[in-house]
C-alpha cells in the first residue's frame, strides 16, 4: 500500500521536480552519514594536513588549552585571539592581496582561513577564542595586517582585555590590548612573511582518504535515490539487490576518486592562489559527471555524453553553493548546503538532458494524472516481467520474461511482438492495452 501512494505521488510530479528533490534528498542522507565521520576523525585529519604532531603547541598555556579544545589548525602562520568574558570581539587579517579574512569572510582565495569563531551567538563563553591560519607552504609572501574589532557587548562591562598570539614561519610573538564597544578596530601589529622555496610536493594521505570516503558516502546516497526513484516511476521495486551492490560498489569507487582527485589537487598545489577553488570544482564536477554516466545505464535511452555534461554541470553548480557557503556558515553547514545542492543540481540537469534528448517515447498512464515517460531510441525499451524489464507487467497475468521490444531508428518506431513472433510499426498515438495498462506512443519530443 505504501508503495503504491508513493508511486502516485511520483508519478504525479514533473520529473524534472522529482529528480531534484531525490538527488537532493540523496545527498542530505549521505551528508547525515559521512558528517559525523568526518567530525569524528578531525583532529587527526589536521594534523596530518598541518604536517606537525600537535596543531596548536606553539602559544602560552591557556591560549593552548582553548585552540585545543576548539580543534584550531596551524601553518606557516596562525594568528589567535583570546579574551575572558562574553562581549563578541573579532580578529581580523589583511593578506598580502588586500584580501581581509574575518567573521563574514572566513576563507581567502590565498588560503588563508578564520576556522575558529567564537561569541557571534548564544550560548556564549567566558574563556573564547578565534584562530586564522595559512597551512603549510600556503602563506603567500608579502605584508599582513592583524586587526582586533569590538563587534558587540553582550552585558559585560567594557573594556574587554584581549591577547594576540602570532606565529610567522619560526617566529611568534603574543600582544596585549583592550577595546570597548565603539572603538573603531584596533591594529594590533604588521609583519612581512616569505615563504621558503616549495621542494617538491608531498602529498599526506590521510586527508585524501577521508574526503574520499566523505564523498563516497554522497555518491551512494545520491545514485540510490535516483535510481530509486526511476523504478518506482516504472512500478518496479525501489532497489534490486543486483542494483544495490552495484550502486555501493560503484558509488565508493566514484566517490573515492572524485573526492581524491579534488583533495591531492587542494594538498599538492594547495601554495597556488585559487588551486583550492580548482580542486573543489575540478573534483565535484567529476563526481556529477561520473554520477550522470552512470544514470544512462539505468534511464531507458539517456545519451551517455549528454547525461555526462548534465552531472558534471549539477557537480559544478553544488561546488559553487559550498565555496558561497563557507564564508557564511559553519563549515558541517556548509558542506551540508552544498552537498543538497549537489544532488538538486545533478538530479535536475538529468531530467532535463532526458527531456531534451527526447525524440520518441512511451508514455505509460497508471492513473488519472499518474503516467510515466520512457525514451525510445536505439537500444530496445524491453516490456516483459523480468526484472531487467524497463516496463514491469505482471508475470501472474501471463506477460514472459521479455514479452515485446521497442525501437526508435530512422524516424520509425518498431515493436517486436515477442508473445506472437511478430513485429510491425507503430505510429504516432496509437495505443496498447498491456493487461489493463494503457500504454501511448509518442513522436512529439515536447512530452
Amino acid at each position: 500500500m505504501m508503495n503504491q501512494l508513493v508511486a502516485k505521488l511520483f508519478g504525479s510530479l514533473p520529473k524534472t521536480i522529482l529528480f531534484c528533490l531525490l538527488g537532493g534528498l540523496g545527498c542530505g542522507a549521505g551528508w547525515l552519514v559521512g558528517e559525523p565521520i568526518l567530525l569524528a576523525i578531525k583532529p587527526t585529519q589536521e594534523q596530518i594536513t598541518s604536517g606537525t604532531a600537535s596543531s596548536v603547541l606553539i602559544f602560552n598555556p591557556e591560549l593552548n588549552r582553548r585552540l585545543t579544545r576548539e580543534g584550531a589548525k596551524t601553518g606557516d602562520i596562525q594568528i589567535s585571539l583570546m579574551w575572558q568574558n562574553i562581549n563578541d570581539i573579532d580578529l581580523h587579517c589583511v593578506d598580502p592581496n588586500g584580501e581581509e579574512i574575518f567573521y563574514k569572510h572566513k576563507h581567502s582565495r590565498s588560503g588563508g582561513e578564520l576556522d575558529v569563531d567564537m561569541n557571534a551567538n548564544a550560548p556564549f563563553s567566558n574563556d573564547p577564542v578565534e584562530n586564522i591560519y595559512w597551512a603549510n607552504g600556503a602563506a603567500p609572501s608579502g605584508n599582513y595586517k592583524v586587526y582586533v574589532a569590538h563587534y558587540k557587548n553582550n552585558g559585560v562591562a567594557d573594556p574587554t582585555n584581549f591577547t594576540v598570539a602570532i606565529k610567522q614561519g619560526e617566529e611568534i610573538r603574543e600582544i596585549s590590548g583592550s577595546i570597548s564597544s565603539g572603538d573603531a578596530p584596533a591594529s594590533i601589529h604588521e609583519f612581512t612573511f616569505v615563504q621558503k622555496a616549495p621542494s617538491s610536493p608531498q602529498q599526506t594521505w590521510g586527508p585524501v582518504a577521508v574526503l574520499g570516503v566523505w564523498t563516497a558516502l554522497l555518491a551512494i546516497g545520491l545514485s540510490m535515490a535516483l535510481t530509486g526513484g526511476q523504478n518506482i516511476l516504472l512500478r518496479k521495486p525501489w532497489l534490486s539487490t543486483k542494483q544495490g551492490i552495484t550502486l555501493v560498489c560503484g558509488g565508493i569507487l566514484t566517490g573515492l576518486l572524485a573526492g581524491s582527485v579534488s583533495q591531492i589537487i587542494f594538498g599538492s598545489l594547495g601554495q597556488i592562489p585559487y588551486m583550492n577553488v580548482v580542486g573543489r570544482l575540478f573534483g565535484w564536477a567529476l563526481l556529477g559527471g561520473i554520477l550522470g554516466y552512470g544514470m544512462s545505464f539505468v534511464i531507458p535511452n539517456l545519451p551517455r555524453s549528454k547525461s555526462l555534461r548534465a552531472g558534471s554541470i549539477g557537480g559544478v553548480m553544488g561546488a559553487v553553493v559550498f565555496l558561497l557557503a563557507l564564508n557564511v556558515l559553519p563549515d558541517s553547514l556548509a558542506r551540508l548546503c552544498g552537498a543538497v545542492i549537489l544532488g538538486a543540481a545533478i538530479g535536475l540537469m538529468i531530467a532535463i538532458a532526458e527531456k531534451m534528448a527526447r525524440e520518441a517515447c512511451l508514455i505509460v498512464h497508471w492513473g488519472p494524472n499518474e503516467r510515466t515517460v520512457i525514451n525510445l531510441g536505439d537500444h530496445p525499451v524491453i516490456l516483459g516481467s523480468s526484472p531487467e524489464a524497463h516496463l514491469y507487467l505482471p508475470k501472474e497475468k501471463g506477460f514472459p520474461a521479455i514479452a515485446a521490444l521497442v525501437t526508435f531508428e530512422a524516424g520509425q518506431i518498431k515493436m517486436e511482438n515477442k508473445m506472437s513472433n511478430s513485429s510491425h510499426e507503430l505510429k504516432n498515438g496509437n495505443k496498447l492495452d498491456l493487461g489493463g495498462l494503457t500504454v501511448e506512443v509518442k513522436t512529439d519530443s515536447s512530452r
